[in-house]
């Protein structure tokens, strides 16, 4: 049971069947050996769950069962999901499978797919969990597996659409002075506008210091296939890579792991630790992505298209969303609106009313009194 001490408090690593598990930031050594106890028999718990049969099928005379078509479907999408996404479906279909039993898929109706979504703690995991099954019958119907999709007669529920928190320009700052020997990450994710796991794949093969170019992969793209683009790198990111170049202990990867020698999978404990050090709120990687978009169309007053193309969305829309920003033309339209309202509606303005229209922290105290008498 390795256990050791951190700046950030004490760290506890274990491996269970040939993956290393570790977390840090814990107070004392007790809490530390709690997590790994509590976590080993997470694990245990869970790799008890009965996996899905990988091969089993209804032969073409009987009818369709839910198990199997489940089957089906996981065989065709573990080529085009990545490992987290088919973990997630798969995770879904069992839960599934265990509230409405294996019963024929045409004898699946709407009713039982919604009293399990209804099973789902919150309204965004119901809507999730009813993408997942969606896919699968859309896609069976699609094969004439199935005569219909139950899922699709089922609605969303609603879901409060909350403003995502973006760091302040003080705040980012402070979040790069505080990530101390792990600011050239930062930095490579806040020049390159790129996704995490964009930075964590970026190999040195990758970078080409001659033409000033960097190259980004990407899964998020229509089919799941991976597509890269080509971004021009300014004078400080190329100088944070030339860096690490030099200081470099290997030549794939441009950000290794110390304890497993290759890349990074997910850093979520450093940018915790970064934002705690820093005394700011608790940001995620994705907000930096967000708040260069928007200092770059707020204060450079940089085109949406340009920014969309930095960010490599395929729509406007998606660049819209991100920056959270008003318009400039819609600003200068309510601009037209300020002045005497009465006035430039042509209507005569008497005294009452002139002292109505102006703001009343310009008003004088004998004019408040006259003004607003009944």
């Amino acid at each position: 049971m390795p256990l050791w001490k951190t700046k950030s408090g004490y760290r506890a690593q274990f491996q269970h069947e040939k993956k290393r598990y570790s977390k840090t930031g814990f107070p004392t050594q007790k809490s530390a050996e709690k997590w790994i106890v509590e976590k080993r028999t997470e694990l245990e718990q869970a790799s008890k769950t009965p996996p899905l049969p990988p091969t089993r099928f209804a032969s073409d005379s009987g009818p369709l069962d839910l198990e199997t078509l489940m089957v089906k479907h996981l065989r065709f999408a573990e080529r085009n999901l990545v490992p987290s996404g088919l973990a997630y479906r798969k995770a879904v279909f069992r839960r599934f499978l265990a509230h409405v039993g294996n019963v024929a898929v045409d004898n699946l109706g709407p009713d039982q797919v919604e009293d399990y979504l209804l099973t789902r703690p919150t309204n965004h995991n119901f809507n999730k969990e009813r993408t997942e099954l969606l896919v699968m019958f859309s896609w069976a119907l699609k094969r004439r597996l199935v005569s219909y999709n139950p899922v699709a007669v089922v609605d969303k529920l609603k879901v409060e659409k909350t403003r995502k928190a973006i760091p302040t320009p003080l705040e980012m700052a402070k979040m790069l002075m505080a990530a101390g020997k792990d600011r050239p990450f930062l930095l490579v994710l806040f020049h390159t506008m790129a996704r995490l796991d964009e930075v964590q794949r970026l190999k040195w093969e990758d970078v080409n210091f001659t033409e000033k170019l960097v190259r980004l992969w990407t899964r998020k793209r229509q089919g799941g296939t991976w597509e890269y683009d080509w971004l021009p790198m300014n004078e400080d990111l190329e100088q944070v890579l030339w860096t690490l170049w030099q200081k470099r202990i290997q030549d794939e990867w441009v950000f290794v792991s110390p304890l497993t020698g290759t890349r990074y999978k997910h850093r979520f404990t450093l940018i915790r630790n970064i934002c705690r050090r820093a005394g700011v709120p608790h940001y995620t990687y994705h907000c930096i992505r967000h708040f260069v978009a928007s200092y770059l169309y707020d204060k450079k007053k940089v085109s949406l298209p340009v920014i969309s193309k930095l960010l490599r969305h395929k729509s406007l829309q998606t660049t819209e969303i991100y920056l959270q920003a008003i318009a400039p033309n819609f600003r200068e339209t309510m601009r037209l609106l300020e002045g005497n309202v009465m006035g430039f509606l042509g209507e005569p303005i008497t005294d009452q009313e002139n002292l109505l229209t102006r703001p009343t922290h310009l008003l004088t105290k004998k004019e408040r009194v006259q003004g607003f008498e009944p």
